[in-house]
């Protein structure tokens, strides 16, 4: 849906430094924030609320909502900034590197603050980039966090920018604790960085009605202590209840326990072949010497849901009837 922008007087632009205007390649990038309180170069929120959002970080400091125009190949975002911070760093790379990577930077000196599309190259250096394509149409303080509305196309022909596709995104982020003098004195191997990976474009599926008849089932594992490693894949064995009808499925949909939205990357049901008579309980890491034989027989895939997906919808029983009979 794309979202109504109405464009309000920009406030004037600082004269940069002979050092920052060189770097700039003679174009004024940077914007001046009065203490990050003022609403800049733009517009009011869009009226309808952003569709999606994700956490960037697990500690909850960065907050990603975005909304996808079609016609135009644009995509609005809204990053949430949570507490004190002297900058922020934000983009997509081919797989998750920190380095040649494409970016949009905030970022201050002690006294200004700055708004760039940038790049790195191979060595995590930070670089302006001479096609500003990531424009900035919001940046206000609300309370004790900051919000930053932006907008960038799926495809700039800019050599040094990422082509946004209907597939998995690897974006990136960094937060700056302290100013930096320029954009080149940054560098992301200083910064506390991390990635998220998930889908930006959406197909634009509604969800249906469902049947009066539906019954809903919930499969949780429980108890799930998450490990410090990086990546974990937990694997829980259920039974479908004794003397259980035979069901058509219509629509999935993820649980995930609020507060663990960041670390919850995707879930997939497999159901069990019946080449054994019963399965035993098992609910721990995929990986366990702990695990059962018998969970090799559990290997046909019924859904997938993957980090920033909606619910997945099939059709009813009664619409492939009626396609069937058609």
């Amino acid at each position: 849906m794309q979202p109504h922008l109405s464009h309000q007087p920009c406030w004037s632009l600082p004269s940069p430094s002979v050092r920052e205007a060189a770097s700039m390649y003679g174009t004024a990038v940077a914007i001046f924030l009065v203490i990050l309180v003022a609403a800049l170069q733009g517009s009011e929120p869009p009226e309808s609320p952003f569709p999606y959002h994700i956490p960037l970080d697990p500690e909850g400091t960065l907050e990603l909502s975005w909304n996808v125009s079609y016609d135009q190949e644009i995509i609005h975002f809204q990053l949430q900034v949570q507490g004190p911070r002297a900058g922020v760093l934000f983009g997509m790379s081919d797989r998750g590197e920190m380095e040649n990577a494409d970016l949009v930077m905030l970022w201050t000196d002690g006294d200004r603050t700055y708004f760039a599309d940038a790049w790195s190259d191979q060595k995590g250096q930070i670089h302006l980039d001479t096609h500003q394509d990531y424009q900035l149409l919001q940046a206000q303080r609300v309370s004790n966090s900051l919000s930053l509305l932006f907008k960038r196309p799926f495809v700039t022909c800019d050599p040094k920018d990422y082509v946004i596709e209907d597939d998995t995104v690897h974006l990136v982020y960094g937060i700056l604790e302290e100013p930096f003098q320029s954009l080149e004195a940054i560098n992301t191997s200083g910064l506390h960085t991390g990635l998220q990976q998930v889908q930006l474009l959406k197909p634009e599926v509604s969800t249906p009605a469902m049947p009066a008849d539906v019954q809903t089932m919930d499969i949780r594992a429980p108890d799930v202590l998450i490990p410090s490693t990086e990546t974990t894949y937990w694997c829980y064995i259920t039974e479908l209840p004794l003397h259980f009808p035979r069901h058509h499925i219509i629509m999935y949909e993820a649980i995930v326990t609020e507060g663990n939205e960041a670390l919850v990357h995707h879930m997939e049901v497999f159901q069990c072949t019946n080449e054994s008579e019963a399965f035993p309980m098992f609910n721990g890491p995929c990986d366990s010497k702990m695990k059962p034989d018998r969970l090799n027989y559990c290997r046909h895939v019924l859904a997938a849901w993957a980090l920033g997906a909606k619910v997945i919808v099939s059709p009813s029983w009664r619409e492939v009837e009626a396609r069937i009979k058609a």
